[in-house]
C-alpha cells in the first residue's frame, strides 16, 4: 500500500521543529508541525492514530498496523479522520496551499462517500434522520440483524 501522498521539499526531517537548525521540540514530545509535512493517505491515517508521519510516536513502541475493513462505511471513518486532522492542522498552517487543497479533496471525497452511503443505508447519523419530514432512526433492520456480510 502507497501510504504517504505528499512529500515536501524541505530540509529538516518532519520530527524536527522550525525554531534554528532544525531544533526539535517546541511542545515536550510533540514537534512542531513545518509547512508542508509528509502526509498519510486517509486509510494509512485511521490505523497510525495521525495523518503526518513526523507526528508518528507510537506509545511504547506499539504500532498500529492492522488493515480495516475495505467497507463504505470505514471509508467515510477514514476520510472523516482526514478532515480533522488537516483541519487541525490548518489551525497553525493556514497558508500551506497543498494543504488546503488536499483538505478540500478530501471534504469532497467525504462527502461523496457519505451521499452515496446513505443513498443505500439511510442516514448515517441520528441527526440527519428527520432532515426528510419524518423520524426514521430506529426503523429495521437494526445492524445487528443483518445475517449475511452487507455493511451497515
Amino acid at each position: 500500500m502507497d501510504e504517504i501522498v505528499a512529500t515536501r521539499p524541505n530540509t529538516c526531517p518532519d520530527a524536527n521543529g522550525t525554531l534554528p537548525a532544525c531544533t526539535p521540540l517546541a511542545v515536550p514530545f510533540v514537534p512542531f508541525q513545518q509547512n508542508n509535512p509528509q502526509v498519510y493517505t486517509a486509510a494509512a491515517g485511521i490505523i497510525r492514530g495521525t495523518l503526518y508521519p513526523g507526528l508518528d510516536l507510537p506509545f511504547q513502541n506499539q504500532v498500529n498496523t492492522q488493515e480495516k475493513t475495505a467497507t463504505l462505511r470505514h471509508q467515510i471513518q477514514a476520510l472523516s479522520f482526514a478532515v480533522d486532522e488537516l483541519g487541525l492542522y490548518l489551525d497553525t498552517h493556514r497558508d500551506d496551499a497543498d494543504a488546503v487543497a488536499l483538505f478540500n479533496q478530501y471534504v469532497e471525497r467525504y462527502e461523496d462517500a457519505l451521499q452515496k452511503y446513505e443513498s443505500q443505508y439511510g442516514s448515517l447519523t441520528q441527526m440527519d434522520s428527520a432532515l426528510e419530514g419524518s423520524y426514521d432512526w430506529i426503523n429495521d433492520p437494526w445492524p445487528w440483524d443483518y445475517r449475511n456480510k452487507e455493511e451497515r
